[in-house]
C-alpha cells in the first residue's frame, strides 16, 4: 500500500471537498484502489465526530461509514501498531494521529494528512 489517508483526507475525498490538498488529490487519483488505505480507527473517529455534530453527513451514519470503508483497504490496529503508536516521539497526544503515523510506518506507506505537527515530526513521509 502506498497511501494511508488520515480521517480528514478520507472524508474530504469521498465528499469531494476542495480542502483536500491538490498534491494529495493528484497522488490519490494516480494510485490503484488497492494502494489506498485507512486505519480502522478512521471509522471510529468519524463516528465520534458525527455523534458530536462536528461532521455532518447526509446518509445514516452507519451507511455512510460502511460506504466510506468500501473506498479503501481498511487496516486493523494490531499489537505492533498499538505499541509503536504510544512510543512515538510525537508532540500531540491524540491517539488517532499516533495510530495513523504508526500504521503508515508499519505499512511503509505515505500518510495523506494536512497535520503540520505530523509533517514536521519527520516520523513518516507526508503527502498533501
Amino acid at each position: 500500500m502506498s497511501l494511508l489517508l488520515d480521517t480528514h483526507a478520507a472524508l474530504w475525498l469521498v465528499q469531494g471537498d476542495a480542502r483536500l490538498g491538490d498534491g494529495a488529490r493528484r497522488r490519490i487519483e494516480a494510485a490503484r484502489s488497492s494502494d489506498l488505505a485507512i486505519s480502522d480507527l478512521v471509522l471510529l473517529e468519524l463516528a465520534m465526530l458525527i455523534q458530536k455534530k462536528r461532521v455532518v453527513v447526509k446518509a445514516d451514519p452507519t451507511i455512510f461509514l460502511d460506504r466510506l470503508a468500501h473506498h479503501f483497504v481498511v487496516v486493523p490496529v494490531n499489537g505492533t501498531i498499538a505499541v509503536e503508536a504510544m512510543a512515538l516521539e510525537l508532540e500531540q497526544g491524540d491517539p488517532f494521529d499516533r495510530v495513523f503515523v504508526a500504521t503508515a510506518r508499519h505499512l511503509h506507506a505515505e500518510l495523506v494528512t494536512r497535520d503540520a505537527a505530523i509533517h514536521n515530526s519527520g516520523l513518516v513521509a507526508v503527502v498533501w
